[in-house]
Formats: structure tokens, sequence, C-alpha cells
């Protein structure tokens, strides 16, 4: 359980941490099924195929308000690429809960706006729900 005074980003720190615990056990088994089913030379690159197994997010930002937070936060992908997130908290007892995560909106780069115009990705907002994208 965690500490009834945990705060937001210690909460997400919390979560990424049991996550990447689940991930370095299911890629132990991943390895088998690409030993199985890889050839060469897709076989040499399987580790690319595995989940991330390790935290490298950092927090921009935190507004937190009685019973709700905010946390932006941004990974490093590859090269100079990087995979911005809003996470939206509940407070749930003595905890929180995470009721939605939002993307940069890629389109725009999270601006909102595409040359003079509102993005239609985004509606303006310069994030987005990747849920969405499936509809």
């Amino acid at each position: 359980m965690l500490d009834p005074m945990s705060t937001p980003q210690q909460f997400l720190e919390s979560f990424w941490q049991e996550k990447v615990e689940a991930y370095a056990a299911a890629n132990v088994r991943l390895k088998a099924v690409h030993s199985k089913y890889f050839g060469e030379p897709l076989l040499k690159h399987a580790r690319d195929f595995l989940m991330r197994d390790k935290v490298r997010t950092v927090f921009e930002d935190v507004q937190q308000t009685s019973g709700s937070a905010v946390v932006i936060t941004c990974e490093p992908l590859v090269r100079d690429a990087v995979m911005r997130n809003r996470y939206h908290l509940s407070a749930d007892g003595e905890s929180w809960k995470i009721t939605r995560i939002d993307r940069e909106c890629l389109h725009c780069r999270g601006t909102g706006r595409l040359e003079r115009a509102v993005c239609q990705k985004c509606d303006g907002d310069g994030w987005h729900d990747p849920r969405n994208d499936a509809v």
C-alpha cells in the first residue's frame, strides 16, 4: 500500500517501477518465443521487439488540486525523438488512480495549431487520447 501522503509524482514512479518489473518478467518469456520463431537476420535484432524494461521518464510539470492532479512527462525515444504524456490522476482513498493518459499531438507538436488554423487532430488542445485513433 502506498503512503497516504504520496505525491502524484511518487505514485507514478511506483506505477512505472511495477510496470518495468512486469515487463522484465514478460521479456524472459519473449526471448524464448523469439528464439523459437525468429530466423536470421531478425534474431540478431530480437532485442528491438522486447518490452521497455527501463524507466527513462522525466517529470516536466505537476499540477495538483484537492482530489486531482495533472502530470506532464517526457520520455526520450530514439535519436532526438521524445514522447510527451499528460497523466490525469484522481484521488482514490489514500492513493491515486490514473483516469486518462493523453499524448502530445504529433501533428501540431503540442501547439494546437497548424499553420494558421486549429489543429484538427487535437482540436487545438495540443494533446490527444491515442485510443481515439483506433476509431
